[in-house]
């Protein structure tokens, strides 16, 4: 008898449905939390804890009769579909009183509960019981189905960076959400009726064909659970989520944490699973693991070769892709290797659901108050070559095969040890710390000048450099990095007022540790926006840095997401700025909600009619200019586009910066050794806005 495609239908649509909402959530999150990536890690640990509490209430609704499962799940779907519609309605009143919490992760955490929770944890209990209400009448189909489930989740998550972020809006998306679930809960239902009856005819053939069999089916049942290693259930799949955790970490320290990279790493993540429970890749399962061994190998070396998201960053992204999926794929194919028998498999499904919860909350939630660096990334490398050393031990198979792996493991765990060790170069690390908003590091190394000697302290954050000061006497305000006359400073250099003496308002979206101060003068005012507390305390500190503590001028730093900060100034109708730094784009991280229209609005809003709008595009991974330009024709206001090339000798980076001002005809001299950007054949591309827009079309493939 053929399979029916309505489970199958039932499954893809419900496993679709949660893979959307994830990054959908994230998405809606993101500007709320100060576009920081750790938005993402976070509700990949929030979404493992919510498929876990699927996963329970599978396990337990399970028990109850077939009629009450039906029912009950059926009311909670409807009443699912009103939490949704209730969401759609209420979001943007809901994401106006978030942000500013002391404790960013957990609000994260709360919001993905709150927001999505009864849902999400529906859609994630549908995959099991439709397989469990089909292990008395197709007991070979329901691991097929669990491929099935992560074949639409993987499609769901592909369709949301290409279909729906950039052609739909945000309320678009959430209200098609309510109504795909209302959809699904019809199907779910039909399964479930359905099943009733398939399972009632069962029951009479199974009467009928007398006890004998039964007894054969529950000792093979016993021998199955018996050599399936139960604790694997758990170990293997907190390890790969631990694994993908890390990843995602590793890699969105330096690049713009856009729901595609969240995509393709979960993406290959699941996968990994309809690859491992596929069941004809099993004899593949030694190959898995050598592979899983390699790319660990790689991406170590990978990761000491290259320079933070520049350099050479797409071989790292290459390697740690491979070391996400085949690690993933080894312990997914081993972890179906010791599934059990269709008896056990709401408990099965239970454990890879606590399993993936732990290892998510730990990468997520603990590594980051335990460890001041990203340390989850040399511990799930650790954790790959260990789990590869206790597959050999425990497999069967030719002993030099067997001692070649064990080799291989071995020399692995070695080489995370010496790659990983701190490392005191020509730059010793003086501090190092981190917070939701990533790491941040200073390295200090001896200089002289002249007669006079003293240190240059170096301020990173992430791998990208965001100022350096020369500590010897009579150099402390000497601009650097992305700062110099020739870059953002020229916007302070080129104002009427600068050059007349007049007293300047600036406004400096993302402090780094001040080095703008440099141009402050006594009768000036600067208010400086920096979300990071971290940031905003080293750079504050006279003993690391002294840009904040010798500016001559006012200075107010105000730890708050920039665009909140702005939006509040404008509705108290606070004094206009002559000049606003817009520094988000500089190496790293893009945050997408102070790069669309209504911000951009805001900042034009809160410019005087003279003022200058001067915005650093310098990014390894984007390309921007087609950005500026939309930004020129949205808001009819013209725009000078300068670079500049590395100038180490005055400790002067090439840099990309956008100006905008209303009376360009104003501007001082351009300095001299900045080239004019060519702007005449940008492509035309349109204004991203809250509601919709992606920056995937500016990726430098």
């Amino acid at each position: 008898m053929p399979y029916s495609i309505l489970p199958n239908l039932c499954v893809f649509f419900g496993s679709f449905l949660l893979f959307v909402v994830q990054p959908m959530l994230g998405r809606t999150l993101l500007p709320s939390f100060g576009g920081s990536a750790a938005v993402w890690t976070v509700c990949l640990a929030s979404f493992q804890t919510l498929l876990l509490a699927g996963y329970l209430y599978a396990f337990f609704l399970s028990k109850c009769p077939r009629r009450v499962q039906a029912a009950l799940h059926t009311w909670l779907l409807i009443l699912g579909v009103f939490w949704a519609t209730g969401f759609a309605c209420l979001r943007l009143v809901l994401q106006s009183h978030l942000g500013g919490s002391h404790e960013p992760a957990l609000a994260v955490l709360f919001c993905v509960f709150v927001f999505v929770g009864l849902p999400y944890v529906l859609l994630a209990s549908g995959s099991t019981l439709t397989q469990k209400w089909l292990e008395q009448t197709r007991p070979h189909s329901v691991y097929r189905l669990y491929a099935v489930s992560n074949l639409g989740s993987f499609c769901g998550l592909l369709s949301y960076p290409f279909v729906f972020e950039p052609f739909v809006s945000v309320s678009a998306q959430w209200w098609g959400f309510a109504a795909c679930l209302l959809a699904y809960a019809g199907v779910m239902a039909c399964v479930a009726k359905k099943s009733e009856v398939e399972d009632q005819r069962s029951e009479i053939r199974s009467q009928r064909s007398g006890e004998h069999g039964q007894k054969d089916e529950s000792l093979i049942s016993d021998l199955r659970l018996l050599t399936s290693a139960p604790w694997l259930w758990f170990v293997l799949p907190a390890l790969s989520t631990f694994l993908l955790n890390a990843v995602t970490t590793h890699l969105t320290l330096d690049v713009a944490p856009l729901p595609l990279l969240w995509v393709g790493l979960l993406g290959l993540f699941l996968l990994s699973y309809v690859v491992g429970f596929s069941g004809f890749t099993q004899r593949m399962l030694p190959l898995f693991f050598f592979l899983s061994l390699g790319f660990a190998l790689f991406a170590i070396l990978v990761r000491n070769k290259t320079n933070g998201g520049g350099g050479e960053y797409e071989i790292n992204l290459a390697a740690c892709a491979g070391l996400c999926f085949f690690g993933s794929t080894f312990m997914h194919s081993w972890l179906y290797h010791v599934r059990p028998g269709p008896k056990q498999l709401p408990l099965f499904y239970l454990g890879i659901a606590a399993g993936g919860a732990v290892g998510g909350l730990l990468a997520s939630l603990v590594a980051p108050l335990l460890f001041k660096t990203v340390t989850e990334f040399p511990i799930a490398l650790t954790g790959v070559a260990l789990a590869g050393l206790t597959y050999v031990i425990l497999a069967r198979g030719p002993v030099t095969l067997r001692w070649a792996g064990a080799a291989i493991a071995c020399c692995t765990l070695v080489v995370v040890g010496f790659a990983f060790q701190p490392k005191q170069g020509d730059w010793p690390t003086v501090l190092h710390d981190r917070d939701f908003f990533g790491t941040i590091w200073v390295t200090e190394t001896k200089a002289k000048s002249g007669t006079s000697s003293g240190v240059i302290r170096e301020f990173v954050h992430g791998s990208t450099v965001h100022g350096i000061q020369v500590s010897i006497p009579g150099k402390e305000r000497l601009p650097t990095t992305y700062y110099t006359p020739e870059n953002c400073g020229f916007a302070v250099l080129a104002h009427p007022k600068y050059r007349s003496g007049e007293p300047m308002r600036v406004n400096l979206l993302g402090l780094g540790v001040g080095v703008m101060l440099c141009y402050a003068r006594s009768n000036d005012y600067y208010r400086c926006y920096e979300i990071s507390s971290n940031v905003l305390r080293t750079a504050s500190n006279p003993a690391l840095f002294t840009f904040i503590s010798g500016c001559p001028g006012r200075v107010d730093l105000v730890c708050q997401d920039a665009r909140k900060g702005l939006e509040q100034e404008l509705a108290a109708g606070a004094e206009k700025y002559d000049v606003i730094v817009f520094d988000a784009f500089a190496g790293d991280n893009l945050p997408y909600h102070l790069c669309t229209r209504e911000a951009f609005e805001l900042y034009f809003k809160m410019l005087k009619p003279d003022g200058i709008l001067a915005v650093n595009i310098s990014n390894w991974h984007l390309d921007l200019t087609p950005f500026v330009m939309a930004v020129s024709r949205t808001f009819n206001c013209p725009i000078l586009a300068m670079e500049t090339k590395n100038d180490f000798a005055r400790l002067s980076f090439a840099a990309k910066t956008a100006f905008y001002c209303r009376q360009p005809e104003g501007l001082g001299p351009l300095p001299a050794a900045v080239r004019l950007m060519d702007l005449r054949n940008v492509p035309n591309i349109p204004m991203p806005t809250d509601e919709k827009g992606s920056f995937v079309s500016a990726i430098r493939w």
